[in-house]
């Protein structure tokens, strides 16, 4: 059974709220949040690091989707939206997973609040997972593709903390 025939009787604009300025915000909104928390506390490497992880995943997936020239999947499988890119990595799950991730990183290694940190991890990981359904729910891209770009994503963003920890420790 597919995905989207589990989750046919949900509304579709649940769906689509990834592909919407929702999407947007979700990108801008830590950016905003932890470059002026980095401000404040003038980390500024820590605002290079954190600022470059969309533009790295950005980079690495327009290197990636022509190189494995990975179809999407058929027309009729698609709902709402119909993109005319490459399939294999999903660039919304990729970018989501390591931008999110490393927001999960830095609420688990500052905020001191528990009941916070516990609620932002919460909230990061649903919006990870979320972002990955609806990439298949939609019918824009494989299972695969989405399970890829967590691979992937969970390998860059391991790389992203390993030298942010060692350039932090050097300080």
């Amino acid at each position: 059974m597919h995905l989207q025939e589990i989750l046919k009787n949900i509304p579709l604009w649940i769906a689509l709220l990834p592909d919407c300025k929702l999407y947007s915000i979700m990108i801008v909104l830590p950016l905003v949040i932890f470059g002026i928390w980095f401000l404040k506390r003038k980390e500024y490497k820590s605002i290079v690091y954190f600022y470059s992880i969309p533009l790295v995943t950005f980079l690495l997936n327009c290197i990636i989707k022509p190189l494995v020239h990975r179809a999407r999947p058929p027309y009729e499988m698609q709902i709402a939206i119909h993109p005319d890119s490459f399939s294999y990595v999903s660039s919304h799950s990729l970018v989501t997973i390591c931008l999110w991730g490393m927001v999960i990183y830095f609420i688990n290694k500052y905020c001191q609040n528990r009941v916070l940190k516990v609620l932002g991890i919460i909230f990061s990981i649903l919006w990870i997972l979320f972002v990955g359904v609806s990439r298949v729910w939609l019918g824009v891209h494989h299972l695969t593709d989405v399970i890829g770009a967590y691979l992937l994503g969970l390998f860059l963003l391991s790389c992203y903390i390993k030298i942010f920890e060692k350039v932090a420790a050097d300080e």
